[in-house]
This record gives structure tokens, sequence and C-alpha cells, in this order.
């Protein structure tokens, strides 16, 4: 009887440890499970993984997903055989409850978890140093911003003071014709100054007064050329990622980004997003989706502007501090501006009109340049005089012949390269909640998917699991008594979906 007992008690604690085990390995079967009904087309199409807890609704159904996990944690457990009956066996346990403890949503910290996802997909296909070059290259776009709105402040600040000189000089003619009065450009840094140039005997235009009246009318209707299809799709403004009240999970915060990440993030919204010249062959609520990533404008329309906008206030920066460094086209602008000065009897502004040439010039090359970008060709990125296109003298009527382009550069910039730059100095918080309220129209286009929403999709859960399990060889001990609760396992599993080996 001892003998009995004995072996019994050895069998129970050997059942014991195997239904901890059990326990363990069901926790993990299950949560795995249920995460591998990730939705298929935003895994297809973007090679990302998300679970819809709302099932289609657009809602965060938490609780049914916990219903299917002790469900299926229980057949795991005491499975029915068909035509056999109830299968059994010495490990039966049952699932008493199953509950996600911890979950992390797509969109939780500016959509960090698929930022993640998608650094995670490109690793590899760029090298550390070329990010590095990349970035230090794109870091610098703000000097040529801040020289584009010098050249801006010059051209308006050349009529102001051509106005304001033709008012003294009438003023003088009236009163005092004795009184002597000078002009210059407020708020703005020294002008480049010039030798005295000989006044031309024929008169000479001002292309100022033209070339602003273009710089305040539609930009794309002077780049593009006529019969020029724009996108006319556009994203509703209600219901957006960033603006409606959303879903927040309760995960750990995923890790915070660095340069390398960023770049990689670039090379995949390269790859899978598109943008003004490269459509891709899969349903788009946009068609311009880099450029709303950068701007995040309802239409596509709106984001080609902004686009052409950005484009051309850093070309016009480029072109102006090259035009200051060119002692030749420096020495042209002086010698039009003194004509124009003499010919207004405004001798004392000839610096401010200098100035303002140089500025209106750079527009006019800035504008055929966005021409060669916009219809798929390369412009150096850094301006030379064998890369400079238009003379002074074109600079007004270049602007109403959209067929006058800039020379083309071999292994110069394209368009392609411009919206890379622009993207990293995007911030990421605005690349993650633009690129995510994308993803989200885009699935919705699918049937079955027309109320989906990223908040309510997760990519990472901790699920606690709890088990009850009877005593088997201790009901044939007798010796003594032995209580006879039985055994209780909680288990808690995480689990985070990761992408590094999934193509």
């Amino acid at each position: 009887m001892i003998t009995a007992a004995l072996l019994f008690t050895l069998l129970e604690g050997s059942r014991y440890m195997m239904l901890g085990m059990t326990a363990v390995i069901n926790s993990q079967s299950v949560t795995e499970s249920m995460l591998a009904e990730y939705n298929i087309p935003a895994y297809k199409n973007y090679h990302l993984f998300m679970l819809d807890s709302g099932f289609g609704t657009g809602e965060l159904l938490l609780s049914k997903l916990n219903a299917q996990m002790q469900k299926l944690g229980q057949e795991n457990l005491n499975p029915s055989v068909i035509g056999l009956g109830r299968y059994s066996n010495f490990l039966q346990m049952d699932v008493t409850d199953s509950s996600i403890t911890q979950y992390e949503l797509a969109t939780d910290h500016s959509a960090r978890p698929l930022l993640k996802q998608i650094s995670e997909l490109t690793k590899g296909e760029l090298a550390a140093d070329l990010l590095e070059q990349a970035y230090k290259k794109a870091a610098g776009l703000q000097d040529s911003y801040k020289q584009g709105q010098e050249a801006d402040k010059y051209l308006d600040g050349a009529l102001d003071t051509i106005k304001q000189a033709n008012e003294a000089a009438q003023s003088q003619t009236d009163d005092s014709p004795k009184a002597n009065t000078t002009f210059k450009l407020n708020s703005l840094p020294s002008p480049v100054t010039e030798q005295e140039a000989e006044i031309p005997d024929e008169p000479v235009s001002n292309p100022i007064q033209d070339i602003k009246n273009a710089k305040d009318s539609p930009l794309l209707a002077q780049i593009l050329s006529d019969g020029t299809e724009i996108s006319a799709k556009q994203i509703s403004k209600e219901d957006t990622i960033g603006r409606r009240a959303m879903n927040i999970g309760n995960y750990e915060e995923s890790s915070s980004s660095n340069i390398a990440e960023k770049m990689l993030i670039i090379q995949y919204l390269n790859k899978y997003t598109s943008h003004y010249q490269n459509q891709l062959q899969i349903p788009h609520a946009l068609d311009y989706e880099q450029e709303y990533i950068l701007f995040g404008k309802s239409t596509d329309e709106d984001n080609l502007k902004k686009m052409a906008g950005k484009l051309l206030l850093l070309r016009e920066g480029i072109n102006f501090a090259y035009l200051l460094t060119d002692s030749t086209r420096r020495e042209e602008a002086l010698a039009m501006a003194t004509a124009i000065a003499a010919a207004a009897a405004i001798p004392a502004v000839i610096t401010a009109i200098q100035m303002g040439l140089l500025a209106s010039w750079a527009y006019a090359e800035s504008i055929v340049e966005l021409r060669t970008l916009f219809s798929g060709g390369n412009i150096a990125a850094v301006k030379s005089s064998a890369s400079w296109t238009v003379s002074l003298a074109e600079a007004v009527p270049v602007l109403f012949d959209t067929s006058v382009k800039s020379k083309e550069v071999s292994g110069g910039m394209d368009y392609k390269s411009y919206l890379q730059l622009f993207l990293a100095v995007e911030s990421m918080d605005n690349i993650g909640i633009r690129f995510s309220n994308l993803l989200e129209k885009n699935l919705r286009l699918y049937a079955g998917y027309e109320q989906i929403k990223l908040d309510c999709m997760i990519t990472a859960i901790e699920t606690e699991t709890i088990y009850q399990a009877e005593q088997v060889f201790l009901s044939f001990v007798t010796i003594g008594r032995l209580p006879r609760n039985g055994y209780k396992y909680e288990n808690k599993y995480k689990f985070c979906y990761s992408i590094t080996d999934s193509r």
C-alpha cells in the first residue's frame, strides 16, 4: 500500500509539472494563433502586420478577442475529435479565463509601431554611411530656404524703393528741387557693390514688376505644359488620424527613432507609396502620397502646389546665391539697373534695382528648373555658369513659354531626389501620422474593410491565461487526508510582430 501511494504521488508530481509546461505552450500557441489573423491587404501591399481588433467594425473589441482566445485555448486542451466523441488524456485542464492585459495599437506614439516595422523591413538595403551623408545633405536645405526668402525681399524691396524714389523725385520737382534724398533696402544684408557702369544709349525696360506679377500668379500654370493632367483625388478631412478621438494602447512605449531609422523609412516610402511621377498599381485614396506625407493637404492638387512652392523657394535660394558669386552676371544686372535708374531719373537706387534684378533672374531660372523636374528631368544641385539657362533679357519671356526648360545635367537631382530630401527633414511625428492616415484610407478601398480604423489595429500584445486542472493519481492514495482542490496556473505571454524575416 505504501509503495502504491508513493508511486501515485510521484506520478501526480510529474503530471503537475507537465501541466505547467502545457499551460505555457498553450498560452504561446493561442496568442500567436490570434495574431496570425493579420490584415491581408496591409501585408500584401505594404508588408505590414496588424491585427484588426474591431473585426471590420472600426471599434476596439478586446472583449471579443478575449472570448476567442479562451475558446481556442480550451479547444487545444480538450479537443473534440469527430467520430470518437471527446478525447481525454491525463493532461486535461480547463481555461477559466483569458484576457489581454497590454496591447499596442498601430497609431500609438505617432504611429511608432508602424515606423518600427518599416525600418526593420528596409534594414540592410542602405549602408549606414550613405544614410548619414544623405541626412547631412538634407540638413543643409535650411540655408537655401533662407536665401530664397532673401531673394523675395530684395525683389519686393526694389519695387518699394523705386516707388519711394519716384515719389521723392516728384516731391523735389514740386517743392525743393535741390534736396538730395537717398534710399536703401531696409532690414536686408548689405548688397553686392560694383564698379561704375556706363549708361546704355538705348532705353531698357524694367522686368522686376513683371516678375513680381508672375510670382503672384498660379505657380503650376507656369511650370506644367498645357494639357498636363493633375489628379483630382481628395480625402475627407473628417474622421482623420490625428484629428479624431483615438484609441490608445497601454503597451510599453516604442523606442525613439534615430537618423538611420528615418532614412530607412524614407527608402520604404519611396518603394511602397506613390508620388507625382510614380503611380503604383494598387488602390490609392490619393495619387500623390509622398507629397501628402510632406504637407498633409486633403487634395492631390493642393499637395502638388505645396511641393512646387517648396521647390521654388529652395531653387531660388540656390540660384540667387550663385548669382551673387558670378561677377559677369552681376555686372550685367548692374548695367541694366543703371539704365533703368537713369531713365527714371532715380540714380540713388541703382544698387537696390540691381539686387531686385538678380532676384528676378533667379526666379526665372528656378521656374525653368521646375519645368525640367516636373517633366522627369535632372537639374544641377549646385549651380555653375555651364548649367545656367536663362539670360537676363529672357527672364520675363520664358515665364510665358512653358516649353522652355533648364539644361539637364547628367547625375543631377530629379523630382524624386528632392522629395527624399524634404522627407529627411520632416518630423517623424508628421511622417508617422500622415502615413498611417493614408494607409487607413487605402485599406478602406477593399471590400469588407470599409469601416476599419488603424487605432483598432494591434501590433503587440500581452495576454494572461488562467488554467484549472483536477488531481488524477492522488485519488488512488488513501493514506491520510490529502487536499482535493486541484491546481491553478496563471501564465503571461508577450508577442510583438517582427517582419525581419517576413519576405
